[in-house]
Order: structure tokens, then C-alpha cells, then sequence
């Protein structure tokens, strides 16, 4: 992904709080990629001892001795589950005085993270999905108009080192955290059905898994490459009359189209209620 020097911050602080697997992803991207300095990014989390001690032995980075430290940070990034923001809030807030707050939770809003701190950070809302572990990731992030362009294009920067990133209104989250956030998960389940029936067709599991991998890596870089949309690449390998042609009917006579439309409304409708369900 590599790092342009003019907009590497050579002093930026990173405080994070939370050690998961979405955390782990944030760190290793920015400090592998040399975003961040690995001294300068500090994590905690609630059980601490050993986890922070496997984070810094691969990524060189400072377990933190107490919240205390976030009030010397540039970003503090919050990677913990909603039902765990409130209380993590509540606990970070007295050192927050200025900076800016990134948080990966789904479903809660910018306008209650600022109100829980009492407006003492500028608030980040960002939805990594879960291939940002291999640096492969999706994340749609919304800012607020109290900050600066500068600051949105160097967490815009920070976010690249762990996939693609796009910038979205806030209004547009929730159906974000549906269609990239849970994506992989909707997709996986779209191969899984895939590989079951190479399997019941004859086919060896180990074969199917390997045809399978191949098809879908190659399926995307050809859509990258060619700049074509799922649809007419779908054309292109659909003959009239063909077995892609057959395969295709029996999906459109079973309404794939209206069950993945119904899979990502209710993961959105989920989002928001989530939302407000924790921050009652």
C-alpha cells in the first residue's frame, strides 16, 4: 500500500482501546505500512496481561498503564462492542481534550459518542469488515463538520493501510455495516452453498474448496481489472442456451435477487436497533 512521506505524521499518537481481532487489524496495518510509529501507538484493554504482551512482541507497539495515557494521544480509537460503549465512554472521557475518537462499534451513532463525552473529542464513526485482518478490508467511515480537512484526510490515510475505504453520510452507516460489514459473512454463505454442491455433484471436498478459492479471487480481480460491473461480467461469461444461462435461471426463479435485498435490510434494521438498544 506503501507510505507517500508528505502524509506519514512522524509524532502522531495513537491511543487504542480494545485488543480483538479489529483492533489487531488497525495496528498491524499502521504500523507494518510505517503509517504510525510503533512506539507511539498505545493499547489497553479490560483484561490486559497477556494479549497486550503478544501485541507488542509482533507489532512493537506500548501496552498502556492506565486510560490516563490517551490524554497525550492525536486519535483514540475505540474497538469494542457496542454493549461495551457506554462503559468505555464513560471511563476514557475525563482525558479526552480535543482529540479526535474513532469508533468501530456498529450502530452507534456520532451524535451520541459526542454527547456521552460531553463534546471533549471530535467524533469518527467507521466500519472496518472483517478481511481489514489481512489488509484486505472494507471500511465505511463518516465524519462531522467540527473537523478539519486535514485531520479526515490523515484518518482517511490510517484507514487505507487496512483495505479500501470509503467516505459515506452518516444516514448511510447502518446500511454500510450491512452490505461490507456483514458481507463477508453473506458471502461465505453464498460459497458455502456453492461448495456443498460441487461436493454433492461428485466432486471432491479438498478439489472443490481449491476451484472454489480460485474462482472467487479470480472473479474479483477481473472485475478490478477490467473496470466492469458484476453485471457485465456476468454477460460476458453467459451465453444464450449455455450452463451459465441454466444455472442463472434457476437463481432468478428462486428470487436471489429479493432474498439478498431481504438479508441486507434486516442486517441494517439490525444496525440501528442495536443502536439504540445500547445507548438507552
Amino acid at each position: 500500500m506503501g507510505v507517500p512521506g508528505e502524509r506519514r505524521k512522524e509524532n502522531y499518537r495513537v491511543f487504542v482501546l480494545g485488543a480483538g481481532s479489529m483492533a489487531e487489524a488497525f495496528i498491524r496495518g499502521v504500523t507494518e505500512e510505517r503509517a504510525v510509529t510503533p512506539g507511539h501507538v498505545r493499547v489497553i484493554n479490560r483484561s490486559g496481561g497477556g494479549r497486550l504482551e503478544e501485541l507488542r512482541d509482533m507489532y512493537g507497539i506500548s501496552p498502556a498503564q492506565s486510560l490516563a495515557e490517551a490524554a497525550q494521544s492525536d486519535l483514540v480509537v475505540l474497538s469494542v462492542k457496542p454493549a461495551d460503549m457506554a462503559t468505555a465512554l464513560d471511563q476514557v472521557r475525563p482525558y479526552l481534550n480535543g482529540q479526535l475518537l474513532m469508533s468501530f462499534a456498529a450502530g452507534v451513532t456520532r451524535a451520541w459518542i459526542t454527547d456521552q463525552v460531553n463534546g471533549r473529542a471530535h467524533v469518527i464513526r467507521a466500519m472496518p469488515n472483517l478481511p481489514v485482518a489481512v489488509l484486505a478490508g472494507a471500511t465505511a467511515v463518516t465524519f462531522g463538520p467540527d473537523i478539519a480537512d486535514g485531520e479526515r484526510q490523515h484518518v482517511l490515510y490510517l484507514l487505507e493501510q487496512i483495505g479500501k475505504v470509503v467516505e459515506l453520510p452518516e444516514s448511510l452507516m447502518d446500511a454500510a455495516t450491512a452490505f461490507s460489514g456483514s458481507g463477508p459473512g453473506f458471502v461465505c454463505y453464498f460459497l458455502e452453498a456453492m461448495e456443498n454442491a460441487a461436493v454433492e455433484l461428485g466432486i471432491p471436498a479438498e478439489t472443490a474448496r481449491a476451484l472454489l478459492l480460485q474462482t472467487v479471487v479470480g472473479t474479483a480481480k477481473s472485475l478490478e481489472y477490467w473496470g466492469l460491473t458484476p453485471a457485465e461480467l456476468r454477460k460476458r461469461v453467459t451465453s444464450p442456451g449455455g450452463t451459465t444461462h441454466a444455472g442463472v435461471t434457476a437463481m432468478q426463479t428462486g428470487d436471489l435477487n429479493g432474498v439478498v435485498t431481504e438479508a441486507l435490510r434486516a442486517a441494517a434494521d439490525r444496525s440501528a436497533e442495536m443502536g439504540r438498544q445500547y445507548r438507552a
